[in-house]
């Protein structure tokens, strides 16, 4: 597998913030449409239940982010080094690593509840709540779940596998993810 390809510090400032711009842009166009969607003054327990899955889906994903940070990070060895004492230095890495390697033998069923966690979210809250940030999420998540199970399944060509991990490790989705995800969430507050 070849490593994912690394983008400078400029290079996500600028994505992030040209994604935020025009999802903001994209937010405000539909907030003030006279069809808005509101949010039921009912709340009833299938909501609450909902609400904790929302919940426990966002952290979900902050524990796959964690994993993917910690990849990134051990991976630039001089850089940690500036950050760690040099006393502390290869007993931090070896936990690190420990963290890390438990991470990554968990990845594939983190990233499967992640999934689950957040389309049962989606569904309970009705879709009558979703908008086209909220729809765009489940696309992305629906995307990641594709290619990630390419990667663990057995019988897949070496070619599909390949190209799975490079559409499947990449850190737009979980950006892209984030800002459609917050602003899916406000237009429904």
């Amino acid at each position: 597998m070849k490593p994912q390809q690394q983008y400078s510090p400029r290079f996500w400032i600028i994505f992030i913030l040209a994604l935020a711009m025009v999802s903001g842009l994209g937010f405000f166009y539909l907030l003030f449409q006279p069809a808005k969607v509101s949010s039921p003054a009912v709340h009833n327990s299938l909501k609450d239940v909902a609400e904790f899955f929302g919940g426990t889906g966002f952290y979900v994903l902050i524990v796959i982010y964690i994993r993917s940070l910690l990849k990134i990070v051990l991976g630039k060895g001089p850089l940690l080094h500036r950050f760690i004492p040099d006393d502390n230095y290869d007993r931090s890495i070896s936990i690190a690593k420990k963290v890390l390697g438990f991470l990554n033998r968990t990845h594939r069923y983190v990233g499967a509840a992640a999934i689950i966690i957040i389309a049962a979210h989606a569904l309970m809250m009705g879709v009558r709540m979703w908008n086209p940030f909220l729809i765009m999420v489940l696309i992305l998540l629906a995307w990641q779940g594709i290619f990630g199970l390419f990667l663990i399944l057995k019988f897949t060509p070496a070619l599909l596998k390949r190209y799975g991990y490079l559409v499947h490790a990449q850190l737009f989705s979980g950006v892209m993810i984030a800002i459609f995800a917050g602003f899916g969430h406000l237009l429904v507050q």
